[in-house]
């Protein structure tokens, strides 16, 4: 009987967190909606520092699991930059990567995440649903009707059967689409419609804009590695510190192997290219990977089939735009094409003090039971939407429209004193990484005049010439969750108040995590003093810095 026993604990909680009746009414105070580190960090947060309300977390994708990309999603090798040779983004995901490493094992990063939550009896989660309609009145969100998910045997995730009405006070966009914030009226901005006009195609400098390409992870087998961490050529083979291996290189391969060119020279009219690799096993042991290399353009990251015909649908997709349910067939039948395993195996490279061939050269993908390749259960959406400090939405508005700017993200200081000085006396959080743009369309990998990896210093040349890189973290101030409309709705997820060049170097999970944590605490704060956070004084910020800091979130440089 004990062997059962986690499995009926499992089930139990399936009931408990899966209304079985139809359009019932759930109250609660605080209501995330997201499946993200993100969503997580934010329900967790606001489960912590309210432990008198009611905190709900709707899961809306079809897979009973939380962690979204980070771990459904396949995307287990984490983006981390060091600054000063220490972890910037702490809390919610300093707690996770202190027990999961760099490298991890999807299934135990889910049940790091699961078990730090169930910690909070105030918190439930609602797996399975999405927003069908926002209740609003006036500037706020009322309630929420939900539909519940299933993915169809051919992979399309459509509407169930199952409806569920949510009342809350509070509301928390932590989604990868932006769903609610856009629902609920808010103006955004799509893909990088605020790029200054010079940069951007004929075809986008009005309206909505293409999006960076998506990609969806997949697992293989066959991987080698040396003995031991190394570094041959442009390959890094690097174990973290829990014993699992991660791999990033092919920057050679990628933009001088005449076989990996045409490739995506053949390809690119179908909107696919396979991009330099990073991957990383799953857990200490494993002969299975995750891999990152396969670039789908041409995918709006707002739209699912479900929705077609509804509000929900976007209306300015651009021509020949694929929904994320088209895409994410799309890539996974291409992964059969003979082309494709014969690509990834030239991204090896020899070693010369031992002639030994390390990494893709005898790879094989890894099938499920259904003869199906094993692949993420989310597609990698890099990119949807932004949250405008105003209803304005031209080009060229980046640095002036957001409330963590180009400008800021790039040029931010050691200290406070940098561009980003107007953030420090209301952050929230640090945020640090990479400006990192995986192209908008495949014409982007050869935007140099060849195949040539990363492709950010040749989209936009005027930051190659303002220095490249960020050397520092930016501080993330309040404003950049609160959207231009709506009183009661916090946003720590894609839809956040981020310009689009620089949501590329804040797009990659832990510093959404870092969000999530000042929304969750941000929520708790604007009930216990019946205030809404566009409203907050002085000595509510305060409070709000205080809890993170007590929470273990790191807000100083």
């Amino acid at each position: 009987m004990h062997k059962l026993l986690p499995y009926l604990i499992v089930f139990l909680l399936f009931l408990a967190y899966t209304p079985t009746g139809s359009d019932t009414t759930m109250q609660q105070d605080i209501v995330v909606m997201g499946d993200d580190f993100a969503a997580c960090a934010a329900a967790r947060s606001a489960a912590a520092a309210a432990p008198d309300k009611r905190v709900l977390l709707v899961v809306p994708g079809p897979v009973y699991r939380l962690g979204g990309l980070g771990t459904v999603g396949g995307q287990n090798f984490t983006d981390i930059r060091l600054w000063q040779k220490q972890l910037v983004t702490q809390g919610s995901f300093g707690r996770w990567y202190a027990k999961a490493g760099q490298f991890y094992n999807t299934d135990r990063m889910a049940q790091i995440i699961e078990d730090d939550l169930a910690q909070f009896p105030n918190l439930k989660i609602l797996y399975g649903y999405d927003i069908a309609e926002v209740g609003l009145e006036q500037n706020k969100i009322t309630e929420l009707k939900l539909r519940s998910l299933r993915r169809e045997t051919n992979g399309t995730v459509v509407w169930g059967p199952g409806r569920q009405k949510v009342k809350g006070q509070v509301f928390i966009d932590a989604s990868v689409d932006g769903r609610l914030t856009r629902l609920a009226g808010n103006p955004v901005s799509v893909g990088r419609a605020d790029w200054p006009v010079d940069f951007l195609p004929a075809g986008e400098q009005s309206g909505a804009a293409r999006q960076q390409a998506a990609t969806l992870m997949f697992q293989v087998k066959g991987v080698k590695t040396p003995a031991k961490a190394m570094r041959i050529q442009d390959w890094e083979f690097v174990r973290d510190a829990k014993g699992s291996w991660g791999v990033a290189g092919g920057k050679q391969a990628f933009a001088a192997d005449p076989l990996v060119a045409a490739f995506n020279d053949k390809f690119a009219a179908r909107g696919l290219a396979i991009k330099p690799i990073n991957a990383a096993t799953n857990g200490r042991d494993s002969d299975v990977w995750w891999v990152n290399c396969l670039l789908v353009f041409n995918v709006d990251g707002r739209a699912y089939i479900r929705d077609k015909g509804s509000s929900g649908y976007p209306p300015d997709m651009l021509a020949g735009q694929l929904t994320v349910d088209e895409a994410w067939l799309k890539a996974r039948r291409f992964l059969q094409t003979p082309d494709f395993i014969k690509v990834l195996h030239r991204f090896q490279v020899q070693d010369p003090a031992t002639g030994q061939w390390y990494g893709f050269g005898q790879a094989d993908l890894v099938y499920d039971d259904n003869g199906q390749p094993v692949v993420g259960q989310t597609m990698y959406i890099r990119e949807t939407v932004h949250s405008p400090l105003s209803g304005k939405l031209t080009p060229g508005t980046e640095n002036s429209n957001f409330a963590v700017t180009t400008g800021e993200a790039q040029q931010a200081g050691p200290n406070p004193g940098g561009a980003d000085a107007r953030n420090y006396r209301n952050r929230v959080g640090l945020g640090y990484y990479m400006m990192d743009i995986n192209a908008f369309t495949p014409e982007d990998l050869k935007a140099s005049g060849r195949y040539d990896w990363p492709v950010t210093k040749h989209l936009r040349p005027d930051w190659q010439q303002a220095g490249g890189q960020p050397k520092n973290p930016v501080y993330l101030p309040l404003d950049v969750l609160i959207p231009a409309k709506s009183d009661n709705l916090l946003v720590p997820g894609y839809a956040a108040g981020i310009s689009s060049f620089a949501w590329a170097e804040l797009r990659v999970l832990p510093n959404l995590a870092v969000l999530g944590d000042a929304a969750g605490v941000t929520a708790a704060r604007s009930l216990a003093v019946k205030r809404n956070p566009r409203q907050f004084a002085r000595a509510d910020i305060a409070w709000v810095q205080e809890k993170l800091k007590q929470f273990g979130a790191r807000l100083d440089k």
